[in-house]
């Protein structure tokens, strides 16, 4: 079968067909607004047929340095600087005591959000995915490309990741992220899912809520939004140690203007007017992903802010609204786990280019 390499900026036109009934993160709008996560234009790589149709693809970008998010920086998840963290914990770590520069320009194949998996009328073909791979790889080697990085393997990789073992590229467990189907039809049916103990912890959280005069809300996202800015920032600086205002609010304006404002819900935790908690919900279909969430750190109800935006309030809305699944994504995955998520293993694969 004669292939070709088509290399597209963003994503091609076919791309919705191509990833209809897919994860949310491989989707456009997800791409569209998620690009500025990468250091180097996002594109398209597909392997496409002779008469032009995409057997395999992946998006990324070829990083030219090291990006300033340590989760998205492949040197930080290689090398071991973020094991302490839970990122590789048990390694290998096979760029530990290289050179930060070395592996540089990397090409990084991971959508948004995230998330990796090959996408295509064959992408569940084993020897289609190791020409593929083959491939990307010769043509890496030829632009004076470094390194070739898949982090965030998620299922739906599985037979991606043997045809990348076969091509020689190392792979290692990176860490698990968390989802919650919806098989109830209320919040009792909920906590019905969940272990007698967990069920009274919950109850204990919901009752000190309203005990502290704690108000839950869910509204529309409005066109500014600068308290939610406030506490959002006061999460990524927590957590990162800095935090770009700026990038912060591009982001939220990214999202303003590539989603429909119907697939947009805003749940927050009041004490009288001021917001404790918020978490960002975007909707695909049945799916529901929790995008965004930030908390006013400076109050001790911070706590039950995150569990109640991030959590409770969702579950009590989710089987209205259609939703079959909440995607969570990694980190904090007792938390998730404790709250009835399911949890997977996403993995990390990496070659470097002689």
């Amino acid at each position: 079968m004669s292939t070709v390499l088509e290399i597209t900026p963003g994503v091609p036109p076919d791309w919705p067909e191509l990833t209809t009934g897919l994860p949310a993160a491989v989707r456009p709008r997800w791409i569209t607004f998620g690009q500025s996560w990468y250091p180097g234009a996002y594109h398209t790589y597909a392997l496409r047929d002779a008469d032009g149709g995409c057997i395999a693809a992946l998006g990324g970008a070829v990083l030219p340095e090291r990006p300033a998010v340590a989760r998205r920086d492949p040197y930080a998840i290689l090398s071991g600087e973020l094991a302490a963290a839970g990122f590789l914990p048990h390694g290998p770590h096979p760029w530990q005591g290289l050179d930060p520069g070395a592996p540089f320009p990397c090409l990084m194949l991971m959508y948004p959000y995230y998330q990796t998996l090959p996408v295509g009328s064959a992408a569940a073909e084993p020897a289609v995915l190791y020409e593929y791979v083959a491939t990307l790889v010769d043509w890496a080697a030829g632009q004076g490309v470094r390194s070739i990085v898949l982090p965030y393997l998620t299922a739906g990789s599985e037979d991606l990741v043997v045809a990348l073992r076969k091509a020689g590229f190392g792979v290692g467990h990176l860490l698990d992220r968390c989802d919650l189907p919806v098989k109830w039809s209320d919040f009792d049916g909920y906590l019905a899912t969940l272990p007698s103990k967990r069920r009274i912890e919950v109850r204990r959280e919901l009752a000190q809520t309203a005990e502290r005069g704690l108000v839950p809300v869910c509204r529309p996202l409005a066109a500014r939004e600068p308290e939610l800015l406030d506490l959002r920032c006061q999460l990524v600086a927590k957590y990162s140690g800095t935090v770009d205002r700026a990038a912060e609010a591009a982001m939220l304006e990214s999202i303003r203007a590539h989603v429909r404002d119907e697939d947009l819900c805003v749940f927050a935790l009041l004490d009288g007017n001021r917001t404790v908690s918020f978490s960002l919900f975007i909707q695909d279909g049945s799916e529901w992903t929790a995008m965004l969430t930030g908390s006013d750190y400076t109050t001790a109800n911070s706590a039950l802010g995150y569990f109640s935006t991030l959590f409770y309030q969702p579950i009590r809305e989710a089987s209205g609204r259609g939703i079959h699944q909440i995607s969570y994504g990694p980190a904090s995955v007792d938390a998730k786990r404790r709250r009835g998520c399911t949890v997977s293993a996403c993995y990390v694969a990496e070659l470097r280019i002689a």
